[in-house]
């Protein structure tokens, strides 16, 4: 039996994500089971999702996922390789993935692995980036350049943002000994963070802007129906578009109490990372303009937002980025089928709703408080003042069709 891990954030879940899932059947077979871990209510670039986590389950069960786990907080709140760790980690655990799959720009698994054998196992490697830190270049291009110290052409792969990612996650793999295997699927489509629409697979971030845009009707032709609707079920209701717009003045509130010294707390690096956000904190009005004021070569901009969310849901930098438990958002009849299987050979308890948190240890117990916090404050951002009250998160439960 082949059990696929697929990560993602489907934010919203659109064509091309579809696309992905479906070829991965089609190379591994259309009994394959698909499981995915997904970022829950905040999402990498350091962003609230536009809307909340069941709901994007949901489209992915309906579109072709069996099994919808929720990716760590803190590594959803990470650096793109924490990110990809965390994520590779949760999926190991389960103990019956056999394959992941992931999209790329490359296409070719066997470039991306000569890649990753680069920089896992080159000695000057880790001289180079730090070298390249030291005077000013972003941590990202760093790798860029110390790779291309030794092989340019696997170097060009690190200028594509998911090729970048498809690396960090055999990285992952490598550094953990997992056994599961990689393939990956050559992106169709726009390429990421742009405002293409070829093939009718715009990128996410396309979508987003329109429905911040109240264009969100533009969205259904491309997004499979049943994702749309969910998506439109949101707006009609005035649940969504979720935006960091709607809490700026309670984020910078929080963010003003803290000294240079607490900011490091959550921003982390010695490189006067703190310094720049602190002046921009205290001298900005709302989450865009501190974001803009504090970003520079070396300071990207989703490494500001990230930093910023993290100080405001008191994530410090520190904290770790793999699971103390597994959490189900949403799941089919082949997914209970592989749940059964998980809870037999993964040692990590199961959450399937918020009320199991009485069966978690100590530290698990303080890491689902985290999360649900921030959870609870991510309510906050909905446009529908009736999701402002407290313990709403606590009577979601996952989807099941």
């Amino acid at each position: 039996m082949k059990v696929c891990g697929i990560i993602s954030e489907y934010n919203p879940f659109h064509n091309g994500h579809l696309y992905h899932i479906n070829q991965t059947k089609k190379i591994l077979g259309e009994n394959t089971i698909i499981v995915c871990v997904m970022s829950g209510n905040y999402v990498q670039r350091g962003d609230l999702a536009i809307y909340e986590k069941y709901l994007r389950a949901q489209s992915a069960i309906q579109n072709g996922v069996d099994l919808v786990l929720e990716i760590p907080l803190t590594a959803c709140l990470s650096s793109a390789e924490k990110f990809a760790f965390g994520s590779i980690y949760l999926l190991d655990q389960l103990n019956c993935i056999t394959h992941i799959s992931f999209g790329s720009e490359n296409g070719n698994i066997n470039d991306i692995l000569h890649c990753c054998s680069i920089y896992n196992n080159n000695e000057n490697i880790q001289k180079i980036i730090k070298e390249n830190v030291k005077n000013g270049i972003s941590y990202a291009y760093a790798i860029q350049n110390a790779v291309a110290s030794i092989d340019k052409k696997s170097a060009q792969l690190l200028s594509s943002p998911n090729n970048t990612l498809g690396i960090s996650y055999c990285m992952a793999l490598q550094k953990l000994k997992s056994n599961i295997i990689p393939i990956t699927i050559k992106r169709k489509g726009a390429k990421h963070d742009t405002q293409s629409t070829l093939y009718n697979m715009p990128s996410a971030s396309f979508l987003r802007n329109i429905t911040q845009k109240n264009e969100y009707k533009l969205c259904e032709q491309f997004m499979p129906e049943l994702s749309f609707k969910n998506l439109l079920s949101q707006i009609e209701k005035n649940y969504a578009p979720v935006s960091i717009k709607n809490i700026d003045l309670a984020i910078i509130s929080h963010l003003r109490r803290f000294s240079v010294d607490e900011i490091s707390l959550y921003c982390g690096g010695s490189d006067g990372f703190n310094n720049r956000l602190f002046n921009a904190i205290q001298t900005q009005t709302n989450f865009n303009s501190i974001c803009e004021y504090a970003r520079a070569k070396h300071y990207p901009l989703a490494r500001i937002r990230r930093s910023l969310i993290r100080a405001w849901l008191s994530l410090e930098n520190n904290l770790k980025i793999t699971p103390d438990y597994i959490k189900i958002l949403g799941a089919n009849e082949k997914g209970r089928f592989i749940l059964k299987q998980i809870k037999k050979s993964c040692n990590l308890p199961i959450i399937t709703k918020p009320s199991c948190q009485k069966n978690l240890n100590e530290k698990a117990l303080k890491t689902f408080n985290l999360e649900n916090q921030a959870d609870e404050l991510y309510y906050l951002a909905i446009p529908n003042e009736n999701m402002h009250k407290a313990g709403n998160n606590l009577r979601k439960k996952p989807f099941i069709l």
